[in-house]
């Protein structure tokens, strides 16, 4: 299609100047010079559109490959643990009771992670594509927090974390879809959680501020460089690999966030504490 644009100006000119030619000969070294000149420029806009198009495609084919790539990472831990521990049950020697409830237990943990990372990648695939559909109706914050405290629960408790939360009082609603709303809180308790440094201390704290709804997590940890703190939110990428070697996770969760925050007319922010650590917030706009 770019080629189109570039050829037919330039079989115009070439017409024009033809036709210029055969009833005004006095004219031809101006016309001459104006159809070289516009037949280089053709050019050079054609050269720099097919650059354009060759470094486009070349962008995508390597996102393609990194994305194959951090997908077949994230989903070869959970991969491993179910081998290992089925071929542990279905081995020759004996086992004891304790051994057979612990391995059981362990296969349903990370088949529960791999579902959980096939249905974040599902997900994240419809947004990006635009195809996530959103029920958003007003809803109270209380409404969505106690939503997300209730699935974040089980992590908390197997986490040991010490969470607090602090709600305004009488803050004002928000239009959201109350699930995705606190699932994007959910991602944001858990990558506290991950990468909040060793107290596993975790704040909650929402407000209202200039006509907006803010849902502030904060963590302990030893806070995000600034240089990195655009690219934390695109998929996969983790400041450190070697981190996230030992993390579980799906490397979508704060993309997730931002398709989430986008959708309900808000942002989501990131910022260093003052007393150490990291504050992530979601901004809403607030129902009148």
């Amino acid at each position: 299609m770019a080629s189109i644009f570039v050829i037919a100006p330039v079989v115009a000119l070439v017409v024009v100047g033809i036709l210029v030619l055969a009833f005004r000969r006095e004219t031809v070294d101006t016309t001459l010079g104006i159809l070289i000149l516009s037949f280089c420029t053709a050019l050079a806009v054609g050269a720099i559109s097919m650059l354009r198009s060759l470094k486009k495609a070349s962008d995508l084919s390597q996102l393609q490959l990194d994305f194959l790539s951090k997908v077949s990472h994230e989903f070869k831990t959970p991969l491993t643990g179910i081998r290992i521990f089925s071929e542990t049950l279905s081995q020759d020697r004996p086992l004891t009771e304790a051994q057979r409830v612990h391995c059981l237990r362990m296969l349903e943990h990370e088949t529960g992670r791999l579902d959980t990372m096939i249905g974040r990648l599902l997900d994240f695939g419809r947004m990006e594509a635009g195809r996530m559909t959103y029920d958003r109706h007003p809803e109270s914050v209380e409404s969505v927090v106690e939503a997300a405290l209730r699935a974040f629960e089980p992590i908390r408790v197997r986490d040991h974390v010490e969470l607090s939360t602090n709600l305004s009082p009488e803050l004002p609603q928000v239009l959201a879809d109350r699930t995705m709303l606190a699932q994007a809180v959910v991602n944001l308790l858990q990558n506290a959680v991950k990468y909040g440094g060793d107290d596993k201390q975790v704040r909650l704290e929402c407000s209202a501020v200039q006509g907006r709804v803010r849902l502030a997590v904060a963590d302990t940890g030893p806070g995000i460089p600034r240089r990195e703190r655009r690219r934390i939110f695109e998929r996969f990428y983790r400041i450190d690999d070697r981190l996230s070697r030992r993390q579980e996770g799906s490397g979508l969760g704060l993309a997730i966030v931002r398709h989430v925050a986008h959708a309900h007319g808000g942002r989501v922010t990131v910022r260093d504490r003052d007393g150490g650590g990291s504050e992530f917030a979601i901004l809403l706009p607030a129902v009148a």
